[in-house]
């Protein structure tokens, strides 16, 4: 089908029980192609729609968005798309992030995969290169994830990377815990992706970060 061939019917997303979860009009569609999922072909759009639909995130919002580079789709979300589908969950009740630098003192214990306790202290003074980010997602009923990534392994040498470097990497390890709690399929973010695919998503990724270098708590 042609990436130009235009939506004349209204498109309706249901869920496996067919129950209707959202219809959208033609000329919605034709806004929606020519904004948040440019390049989308009517099968493409409608996967992106119904994985908005399901997660009920709004893409005008950006919260969630279409992406393709060649013959490659993408559908992305950012950190705030995954804390608003965990947060849904009644067990939710925080999550939290800290950078871990070279000069810290910084252990972890776990026990059969299980976080026991951190040990992070750090003083004000040089705090040396920037090594490590963790997060931890706490419920009400004491069950926590824990996530601890490596800056080695994330740094894709961007601007984004060199300028914000310590909120992506908590953003990282944020995302780890959201997805693996609300067990999020279908949706990825710029860090999985090809460093060619952060063309499409760099306003996003700055207003995140700037959202994540004011906040340390949630």
């Amino acid at each position: 089908m042609s990436r130009k061939q235009k939506v004349t019917e209204p498109m309706i997303i249901q869920n496996e029980h067919g129950n209707v979860l959202a219809e959208y009009s033609p000329e919605l569609l034709s806004t929606i192609k020519n904004t948040v999922a440019k390049g989308a072909t009517n099968e493409e759009l409608y996967m992106f729609l119904q994985i908005a639909s399901m997660y009920d995130l709004n893409p005008f919002l950006k919260e969630i968005w279409f992406t393709k580079m060649k013959d490659e789709v993408a559908i992305m979300t950012s950190r705030d798309g995954y804390a608003k589908i965990a947060k849904r969950d009644p067990e939710f009740k925080k999550c939290q992030s800290m950078a871990v630098f070279e000069n810290d003192v910084f252990k972890t214990k776990l026990e059969m995969g299980e976080l026991v306790g951190i040990t992070h202290e750090f003083g004000q003074n040089d705090r040396g290169k920037l090594v490590g980010a963790y997060a931890i997602l706490i419920t009400y009923s004491g069950g926590k994830l824990y996530s601890y990534v490596d800056y080695r392994e994330y740094d894709k040498r961007n601007y984004i990377w060199k300028n914000y470097p310590t909120a992506m990497l908590r953003k990282v390890a944020e995302n780890d815990v959201y997805k693996r709690f609300a067990n999020i399929n279908g949706i990825s973010t710029i860090e999985d992706m090809p460093s060619g695919y952060s063309d499409y998503a760099i306003e996003n990724e700055i207003i995140e970060t700037n959202k994540i270098n004011g906040d340390g708590l949630e």
